[in-house]
C-alpha cells in the first residue's frame, strides 16, 4: 500500500475517532452492553491466566474510552499497562475514567510508528475493534506478535468475521436503523448522521476477513490459538437474541499464544 494511502487512512480514523470520542460507548451498544461486557472479561481472563505471569506488562492497542485497560487496571496480575491510541479526544475520556491510575500509560501514536520507536516486549497485547481500521492489518499483526515475549499471548476482541449473509445484513441494518432514530438523544443523532465510517473502516468494504486470518496464524510455527469464538453483536437487545440462532456470525475473538 502507498504511503499516500495509508496516511489517507490514518488521518481519518483521526477525525473519526475525534468527533465520536465523547459519546463513544453510548453510541457502540454493540460493545458497551452486559452480555458482551460479560463475554470480553471472561475471555480477557482467560488470556491474562495463559501468560502465567503475576506482574504482566501489557500493550492495549486501540485503547479508545477504555473498553479493556480499566479491567486490566483492575487485575492485579498486570503490573503495567500501556494504552495505545491514534486518538487523543478517545485518551481524555479513558483518562479520566482512569483517574491517573499508576499502572496506566497513555500513549497518543499509531501502531506501526509505537512499534517502530520501541523495543519493549510484552507479557499480553491486547486488540480491541481495531484491525480493520488498520491500512495492512497482516502487516501490522507480524510486528505486533514480533513485540510479544515468548509465551505471550495475543488477544484479538470485537473485530468483524468478514461473513454475511442477505439475512445477516438486514438484520445488521435494521438494527442499527431503529437504535439510530430511536433511541439516541437528538444532540448524539445529529452526530451519528454526520459521521463518516467509509475510510477510517478500511477494511469492512474490502472484506475484512476471519477466515485468512485465521489462516494466516495456523501457519505460523510460532503461535497457537487456544480460544477462538464466533458471535453476532447488536445494538439492541432483541436482536442479540435473534443473533444466538442466526448464522453466519458477525464478530469473533480470538486468542493466541506465543511459543
Amino acid at each position: 500500500m502507498n504511503n499516500e494511502l495509508t496516511q489517507k487512512i490514518i488521518a481519518a480514523n483521526i477525525d473519526l475517532h475525534k468527533e465520536e470520542a465523547k459519546f463513544y460507548d453510548r453510541i457502540h451498544k454493540e460493545i458497551f452492553n452486559f452480555s458482551e461486557q460479560k463475554l470480553i472479561g471472561r475471555i480477557l481472563n482467560l488470556a491474562v491466566e495463559a501468560t502465567k505471569s503475576s506482574s504482566m506488562k501489557v500493550l492495549d492497542i486501540g485503547t479508545g474510552t477504555g473498553n479493556i485497560s480499566l479491567k486490566l487496571i483492575a487485575d492485579q496480575r498486570a503490573a503495567s499497562i500501556i494504552g495505545l491510541d491514534l486518538s487523543k479526544e478517545m485518551l481524555d475520556e479513558l483518562r479520566k475514567k482512569a483517574n491517573n491510575n499508576s499502572k496506566l500509560e497513555l500513549v497518543n501514536i499509531d501502531l506501526d510508528s509505537f512499534i517502530a520507536a520501541n523495543q519493549i516486549k510484552f507479557d499480553l497485547i491486547t486488540i480491541s475493534s481495531v484491525l480493520h481500521h488498520l491500512p495492512d492489518y497482516f502487516a501490522s499483526i507480524d510486528k505486533i506478535i514480533n513485540s510479544l515475549n515468548s509465551n505471550g499471548v495475543l488477544a484479538i476482541f470485537h473485530e468483524p468475521t468478514g461473513e454475511k449473509s442477505g439475512l445477516l445484513r438486514f438484520i445488521e441494518w435494521l438494527d442499527v436503523s431503529i437504535f439510530v432514530n430511536l433511541f439516541l438523544p437528538t444532540e448524539i443523532y445529529k452526530l451519528f448522521k454526520s459521521l463518516d465510517y467509509s475510510l477510517a473502516d478500511y477494511q469492512i468494504s474490502r472484506g475484512f476477513s476471519m477466515a485468512e486470518l485465521k489462516k494466516y496464524f495456523t501457519e505460523r510455527k510460532d503461535l497457537d490459538i487456544i480460544y477462538e469464538d464466533q458471535h453476532s453483536v447488536f445494538e439492541l437487545w432483541p436482536f442479540r437474541l435473534i443473533g444466538k440462532i442466526l448464522l453466519p456470525k458477525n464478530n469473533f475473538i480470538m486468542v493466541l499464544k506465543k511459543k
